[in-house]
């Protein structure tokens, strides 16, 4: 398919990142941030006064990973890690889910760390099966290398193969240097999961009670929609970005 008969949906809603007030008391409450930065955590968490803030990345070579003022672990949240049972009251992540390989694997370790009745309070996106979900970070700020910048024709990375791809980028002026960056970008980083969003569903009402949520998300033209349902049977949502997510812990 030609990219340039792709619809041009713009950002999606709802993009905020502070949703803390809005969506949990973590006020006097132990806490485990993962994606979160030291300043993250300064300007979006401390700010709620809990009872601990702890730190955890897979990426030592991220900011994440330069904390001073914050107990940080190392280590993988798709696996065991070194926290007992029950040791925070509520687990945070920023931006975190779309990079996960084993997406159950990191619920079941983040259900076991958290007491129950405890809270998951998830803000992820782009999914793989969303408009961005290439998760393309080629050249900052290039309206077609950059995926937060909304400009790139809707999911090009779904309904367009490489030679169709590679036509594109090069006619608009693009090297091929850029279009082997394009691809690796899409579908061939190993630090996004291209995951479809109705995965990320499944599991959340599988295994949480969901106390609130608010998705972001793109309004689909109804031809467009029809056109990735009909090449992904048994896919519906294709609008859904991402969202912010407050989950109860049951077990």
């Amino acid at each position: 398919m030609d990219p340039r008969n792709l619809p041009l949906l713009g950002p999606p809603s709802n993009p905020e990142q502070d949703y803390l007030g809005e969506f949990a008391d973590i006020s006097g409450r132990r806490i485990l941030c993962i994606g979160y930065s030291e300043a993250e955590v300064d300007n979006l968490v401390a700010k709620y006064d809990p009872a601990s803030i702890s730190l955890f990345t897979n990426w030592v070579n991220h900011v994440d990973a330069v904390v001073k003022k914050y107990p940080l672990f190392i280590g993988d949240i798709t696996k065991r890690t070194e926290f007992p049972d029950d040791a925070f009251d509520a687990v945070l992540t920023l931006s975190v889910l779309e990079h996960l390989s084993d997406l159950m694997g990191a619920v079941k370790e983040m259900t076991r760390i958290v007491r129950k009745g405890g809270a998951h309070l998830h803000l992820f996106g782009p999914a793989w099966s969303s408009c961005y979900g290439h998760h393309i970070y080629a050249c900052k700020g290039d309206k077609l290398l950059e995926f937060t910048q909304w400009q790139m024709p809707a999911h090009i990375h779904l309904l367009c193969d490489k030679e169709e791809i590679k036509s594109y980028y090069l006619d608009c002026g693009y090297s091929e240097a850029h279009v082997l960056s394009v691809f690796h970008w899409f579908y061939e980083t190993p630090i996004i999961n291209r995951a479809f969003y109705d995965e990320y569903a499944r599991i959340f009402a599988d295994s949480y009670q969901i106390d609130k949520m608010q998705l972001m998300y793109n309004h689909l033209p109804t031809e467009h929609l029809n056109r990735l349902r009909s090449k992904f049977p048994g896919s519906i949502d294709f609008s859904t970005y991402g969202g912010k997510y407050h989950l109860k812990v049951l077990k």
